[in-house]
């Protein structure tokens, strides 16, 4: 059996039940630059206009993905069993705080790709697991140790946001 399907049958079987949820509007504001970056003086003079993301891009609620999928979550604290040196931890977090979770999801579930690269920070992307929302600090894709095809699954870094989000 290829090293993929084994990963997907280990998750279906032993892994953690997550909600993923990702805006990926591509609905540029009107408010950016030629170069591409957000102008706050067009939002100072436009008062009324809708705000962007961080990323320059109004909400567009068909470019929403929710869905529930199964991945490995645990503490950062708690990497026994796991190839997770202290040092790849301080690299993915920074400073670790309490509530800090590793995750290992893949790149596809239910027939949607998981994207964790450019995680708003604000609120608007979050996975829910065991009833707390996080954000992602941090993602690394990695490749199938098989094939050498770069989508295999993901590692990423899950701090608990501080603010309860309906979920």
């Amino acid at each position: 059996m290829p090293v993929k399907d084994d990963f997907i049958g280990l998750l279906h079987n032993h892994g953690s039940s997550a909600v993923y949820h990702r805006r990926d509007s591509v609905i540029p504001c009107p408010c950016q630059t030629p170069e591409g970056f957000r102008d706050p003086e067009w939002h100072d003079a436009n008062p009324a206009a809708e705000v962007c993301d961080e990323r320059g891009f109004l909400s567009d609620p068909n470019a929403t993905t929710e869905i529930q999928v199964k991945a490995f979550i645990q503490p950062s604290q708690t990497t026994r069993a796991t190839r997770m040196a202290p040092e790849y931890l301080v690299e993915m977090f920074g400073e670790i705080q309490e509530g800090d979770h590793i995750g290992i999801f893949p790149c596809e579930w239910s027939g949607k790709q998981l994207e964790f690269y450019n995680w708003s920070q604000n609120g608007e992307d979050w996975v829910l697991y065991n009833g707390r929302n996080y954000m992602v600090v941090a993602a690394n894709l990695f490749a199938n140790p098989e094939t050498g095809e770069p989508r295999h699954h993901w590692e990423v870094g899950m701090r608990l946001m501080t603010e309860p989000l309906n979920g």
